[in-house]
């Protein structure tokens, strides 16, 4: 029987997206991977399949037992999942959004972070890149706001089968924007080379596929895209030597030790 991660009960059937209809037929030809519209809802607690699937992703790479007493930035948060973090106690979680909607959010433009160097132990940023207007200004800014062996978290809707991204001079109106990215408010599509991006802002890291950290958890049961890779990188560590030499960087963070 289905069940649910984040509310932690079994559930009939999870509920279709209500508007899969109007999809932009440009995802279909491009078999974009990100939410899976037939199992986009829980019917008990409302939650998506991106909610549920980054859950069990955290919990299976170990993120999940790092949140107690650390620090966190969390972007436009999902609801759900902000309880499941807040109940692991961490020591200073930030709700961030660049529009906030809700009175405990702060803002927070995710192009011009307003924290110090080397201050946040995670950040999650869901579905977010595919809004921002310079992405790498975007992951320069988390590399630099990230400690040594710090984790990033984005998860992002993509086609592995574009070989470049695929982004406009300008910005769209909605109605084309809804075409090529897939949603109005979207100004670009990544492709195969959105690994490249974290990579030249410094960040380490892959996107790891679903069978490597969730064997056996499958759409039907547990309502989430198997095709959907977990967006993880983390920022090195560096090891001194005794006369204060750089030796070499390593991707010490636990989670990349795990993996």
């Amino acid at each position: 029987m289905p069940y649910c991660c984040v509310c932690d009960q079994t559930v009939s059937a999870w509920l279709p997206f209500p508007h899969a209809h109007n999809r932009s037929p440009l995802m279909q030809v491009l078999d974009t991977v990100g939410s899976d519209p037939d199992v986009f809802m829980c019917p008990t607690c409302g939650c998506h399949d991106r909610d549920r699937h980054l859950w069990l992703y955290m919990r299976a790479s170990g993120v999940k037992s790092q949140l107690k007493g650390a620090s966190i930035l969390h972007m436009a948060p999902e609801p759900h999942l902000e309880v499941l973090i807040e109940a692991a106690q961490p020591a200073n979680y930030i709700r961030g959004d660049l529009y906030p909607q809700r009175p405990h959010l702060q803002r927070v433009d995710l192009e011009d972070l307003p924290f110090e160097d080397n201050s946040l132990d995670l950040i999650i940023c869901n579905h977010i890149l595919e809004h921002v207007h310079h992405p790498d200004v975007a992951l320069s800014e988390i590399h630099r706001v990230l400690k040594p062996g710090g984790i990033v978290i984005a998860q992002t809707p993509y086609a592995p089968n574009l070989k470049h991204t695929l982004e406009m001079k300008t910005v769209p109106d909605s109605q084309t924007a809804h075409l090529l990215y897939g949603q109005a408010d979207h100004v670009r599509l990544f492709g195969d080379d959105i690994r490249d991006y974290f990579h030249a802002a410094g960040l380490q890291g892959d996107l790891l596929a679903h069978q490597a950290l969730l064997p056996g958890v499958t759409k039907t049961e547990f309502g989430c895209n198997e095709r959907e890779p977990f967006f993880v990188f983390w920022k090195a560590r560096q090891t001194v030597a005794n006369d204060g030499a750089d030796v070499r960087d390593e991707a010490a963070s636990s989670l990349a030790e795990a993996v």
